[in-house]
């Protein structure tokens, strides 16, 4: 738990807080503050997580987007959100806390900021969490609640660079980054208090319109869709903000994160990430050569002979299609994937459409075996939880006449026959 220490207000912040409590436009620490938090204190809830991990932590770890189909279907209201936010803040001073208006256009993502101001570079709530996976609405028209969020009350922090942990702690006047869980969501702190009395005018009545749920299309997705590969700030981080003010936010929150650690002390031009990569090699190498290549690596991964040859991308969801005169076949790869009936299906729309759903039990951080536990080293595995495929035959099928079997070999066999009028 953290221990009470006294706040030590930034030199420029009793000046700084009072022309912006005026102006109504919050200061580079009230914003600072804002982002640390929801970025640190909260994550996506997704289906099969064990390790929850805040948005922030997975933006620091390179892990691939969520897509809608991820999220658990969860909601949290915003008071309590509020509320962890006001809880972290107990200690501070009150001028790097917004008042609630302020706080429910963060929310939104209208805060005004000064467009020649470098605090304008920080992203807001729906940049963030974007609507689309975490749309905001009201619950029995009573309560305000954010959908698909969940709590972290003790954070990883060691992405985060030590001069901004720093800030973080002079700000808020705490010794670490825990939170007591209950507390925080049942906050009735001073500044609760303070925050809830100021002047609330059209912001609090403001009403929330839900996004738009693309859950009516998860059956129409195709397997193109689910297997194309995606920059992970397309969806997630890189949406039009939905504030007025442009900001880069790949830029803004990587400068809030600490390199990840590394074993050596080489120069930094030296580790320099380059982001994924293939080799290409003109001429068939000696072995002493591939075996300098892949010893450069860390944990790096050789393919020779015929598993060169195939597709470079995800493993789950790889697919071939046959025909003959009256039916089609189709194989599909599922490695890692539970062959448990209760698990598993496969079906067959007469459209043509074959959607298949499972979970998949790899990509375990721990994985405990007899007597021993092993921390993995390595993540290239699909990570646990479920997921769903769905691809297109060329044509009509007859949904009633298909049988199918998924080998232990991870792959899952089909034939289906034709529709009548094909055969």
């Amino acid at each position: 738990m953290d221990d009470s220490s006294q706040a030590t207000e930034p030199l420029s912040g009793a000046r700084v807080g009072s022309n912006n409590e005026q102006s109504g436009i919050p200061d580079d620490n009230q914003l600072f503050l804002l982002y640390f938090i929801m970025g640190t204190y909260f994550g996506p809830d997704l289906k099969g997580e064990r390790h929850r991990k805040s948005l922030l932590q997975r933006i620091a770890e390179g892990l691939p987007p969520y897509t809608f189909d991820q999220l658990a279907g969860t909601h949290m209201k915003t008071v309590e959100v509020e509320q962890v936010y006001l809880y972290v803040l107990r200690k501070a001073a009150e001028s790097v806390v917004v008042k609630l208006p302020l706080l429910h256009q963060f929310f939104e993502g209208n805060v005004p900021v000064h467009g020649q101001d470098p605090t304008a570079s920080y992203p807001q709530f729906p940049d963030l969490f974007p609507p689309q996976l975490h749309h905001l609405s009201q619950l029995n028209n009573r309560y305000k609640i954010v959908h698909n969020i969940i709590f972290i009350s003790n954070p990883e922090i060691f992405y985060i660079k030590p001069e901004d942990t720093e800030r973080f702690k002079r700000l808020t006047g705490l010794k670490n980054l825990l939170l007591d869980r209950d507390s925080a969501r049942l906050n009735t702190s001073t500044n609760c208090r303070v925050m809830c009395n100021a002047p609330v005018h059209e912001a609090e009545n403001r009403e929330l319109t839900p996004t738009r749920s693309s859950h009516c299309s998860k059956r129409t997705r195709r397997l193109d869709d689910l297997l194309r590969p995606q920059d992970p700030w397309q969806h997630r981080h890189v949406v039009a903000p939905v504030s007025s003010v442009p900001y880069n936010a790949k830029s803004m929150m990587y400068s809030y994160m600490a390199p990840l650690p590394t074993d050596d002390d080489s120069d930094p031009v030296d580790v320099e990430r380059v982001g994924p990569a293939i080799i290409i090699l003109p001429s068939h190498p000696t072995k002493k050569e591939w075996t300098n290549i892949v010893s450069a690596t860390k944990s790096g991964l050789a393919l020779t002979g015929s598993a060169a040859t195939g597709q470079v991308g995800p493993v789950i969801g790889l697919m071939d299609i046959g025909e003959c005169e009256d039916s089609y076949l189709f194989r599909v790869s599922l490695p890692g994937v539970k062959r448990d009936e209760r698990e598993f299906s496969c079906e067959i729309e007469s459209d043509c459409e074959v959607l298949i759903r499972g979970v998949t039990t790899t990509g375990e951080k721990t994985v405990h075996r007899y007597s021993q536990v092993f921390q993995m080293q390595t993540h290239n595995l699909c990570p646990p939880g479920h997921f769903s495929i769905s691809f297109q035959l060329p044509g009509p099928v007859d949904p009633q006449q298909f049988s199918g079997n998924f080998g232990t070999d991870g792959i899952l066999e089909g034939i289906v026959m034709k529709g009548s009028h094909k055969r």
